[in-house]
């Protein structure tokens, strides 16, 4: 480890220390078997958000925005900007302007939350690390609610491309309220939902299509212990420019992992994005 991510190892260890002794807020707990964590940060726009994020966030328009997707869906009323801590290259730290859970608002999305502020510049001195520092805690959908405080996670850098961070099966029961967006046709077996680290559209600026679709891969798990690779029958929860994508599946065979190829999607900073896969419930990879 050299000098500067010494610095910045020694500071995030302070900041979470001193958080710790504030609040006597332990660090993450467990729910139904997975800790509370933020799965990524990405660092999707610097000094660039448009003018309409202010009707969101009161002078946020030419800030920096920033997603950080949770491993479970978040209590909006325990939601404040001073729960974020940005740590940039130099060891400078930064709290958000504002946080919010828009634009993936639908009730199983609510674990994106954008901060949005002046997290450093890209160029000499870029946000590395995001810690959790208040007491943020899950909506206790998935068990028992958990607290985020005492958490963290490296940023993605602002050139990288957006991958998948997270594929859960959505339960039938709320399929009805799951979404804002389009809806999977009737007949449909079961539906994963795939989360970008940030919101992607088509390098045109257009919302994906048919061909999108046959490009997400979904493998699938079979009695006899043999697995297949499928391409939904349907893409859906599309037209609401957030970051989740529902893949409608005419097949009830358990669904393993999720996979979308290289250089057809891009970040609002046009960055395109890498050949990425995850393991649904499970944090992502990118070969």
């Amino acid at each position: 480890m050299n000098d500067r991510s010494s610095l910045i190892a020694a500071m995030a260890a302070g900041v979470l220390a001193a958080a710790a002794a504030a609040g006597g807020g332990a660090a993450a707990q467990a729910a139904n078997g997975e800790t509370a964590r933020p799965l990524s940060a990405f660092f999707g726009l610097d000094n660039a958000l448009p003018a309409g994020v202010n009707l969101l966030c009161q002078g946020a328009a030419g800030q920096d925005g920033m997603p950080v997707v949770l491993s479970h869906t978040v209590d909006a009323e325990t939601l404040q900007p001073g729960d974020f801590r940005i740590v940039t290259e130099s060891g400078s730290e930064r709290t958000p302007l504002c946080t919010t859970l828009r634009p993936a608002g639908d009730p199983g999305e609510l674990r994106t939350v954008l901060l949005i502020g002046e997290f450093g510049n890209a160029d000499d001195d870029p946000p590395v690390k995001v810690l959790v520092v208040g007491d943020l805690l899950s909506d206790g959908v998935a068990g028992e609610p958990v607290n985020f405080r005492g958490t963290e996670t490296d940023v993605t850098p602002l050139d990288a491309g957006p991958s998948l961070v997270l594929a859960e099966v959505v339960p039938e029961d709320r399929l009805s309220t799951e979404s804002r967006g389009t809806a999977c046709p009737e007949g449909i077996q079961q539906v994963v939902r795939a989360t970008w680290a940030g919101g992607v559209r088509l390098p045109s600026g257009d919302e994906l299509g048919d061909a999108e679709r046959a490009l997400y891969r979904v493998t699938v798990g079979r009695p006899d212990g043999s697995s297949d690779e499928i391409a939904p029958a349907a893409l859906a929860d599309l037209g609401d420019r957030d970051n989740n994508h529902l893949l409608c599946l005419d097949t009830s065979a358990p669904a393993v992992s999720v996979s979308f190829p290289g250089g057809h999607l891009v970040d609002p900073n046009q960055d395109l994005n890498p050949n990425t896969h995850v393991d649904v419930n499970s944090a992502s990879s990118v070969p």
